[in-house]
């Protein structure tokens, strides 16, 4: 009996045992729960780092698909930049090669026979020659403008007719470049017939039509105060 009563564990014991396994079992649930809640936190804080990933994602492919139309806008201002240089550099070209118009008071006009006799049929010609006395090239075209004077310089009034003449092709209104010294020619013709004849002294040529003219000696009659004339070229306009 003694043996049985030592071996019995007293109330106080078994009831402080059960209230230990209690306490136990309630701090590890209490760690579960921490756990658990680190583990929803962790996997919080992982959503959001997702969602910045995924917002970062975006926001670089809100960059990539924003980039081709920068790209494209850079390229297209290079190229306008590109294209304004290159304009720049075909007007600065342009301007080098360009030459402006024959002024009248660079010009000087005069008629030369070039060594070639114009007298056949009642036609009668010879050319009109304007030379460039300045120091700077320059163009002219078109046709002269022409009037004839009689004694004592007055004033005929010519009829002036553009276009082929009797010795020559008219080459049409074309530019001719004149170097200093350089000139260029014009075909000029008249008929004597002795229908409505002018007595001419002088003739007056406007190498550009202008009112700026020079005067040369012209002692001929023609018919009907007429003359006729091809437009100015590079060289004397002669048929062959």
């Amino acid at each position: 009996m003694s043996r049985n009563r030592t071996n019995q564990k007293p109330m106080g014991v078994v009831m402080s045992h059960h209230i230990l396994n209690r306490r136990i079992r309630k701090a590890g649930a209490a760690a579960l729960i921490a756990a658990a809640s680190a583990v929803a936190l962790t996997a919080c804080g992982s959503n959001d780092s997702s969602s910045d990933a995924k917002g970062s994602s975006s926001s670089h492919a809100s960059s990539a698909a924003k980039s081709p139309r920068s790209d494209a806008s850079i390229h297209n201002q290079a190229g306008n930049q590109t294209g304004k240089r290159a304009a720049a550099l075909g007007s600065g070209t342009n301007k080098a090669q360009a030459t402006s118009e024959c002024q009248p008071g660079t010009l000087r006009a005069t008629l030369d026979s070039a060594g070639t006799s114009q007298a056949e049929m009642n036609h009668r010609g010879t050319f009109l020659r304007v030379t460039n006395t300045g120091d700077e090239t320059c163009v002219i075209s078109g046709y002269a403008g022409v009037a004839l004077e009689g004694a004592g310089h007055t004033a005929i009034k010519t009829t002036a007719r553009h276009g082929s003449t009797y010795f020559a092709t008219d080459p049409g209104t074309h530019p001719i470049t004149l170097a200093p010294g350089k000139s260029a020619w014009a075909d000029l013709v008249w008929t004597t017939t002795g229908a409505g004849t002018a007595h001419a002294k002088y003739l007056q040529i406007s190498p550009t039509g202008s009112n700026s003219h020079s005067t040369v000696a012209f002692n001929h009659d023609l018919d009907n105060s007429t003359l006729s004339l091809t437009a100015w070229s590079a060289k004397p306009p002669i048929n062959g």
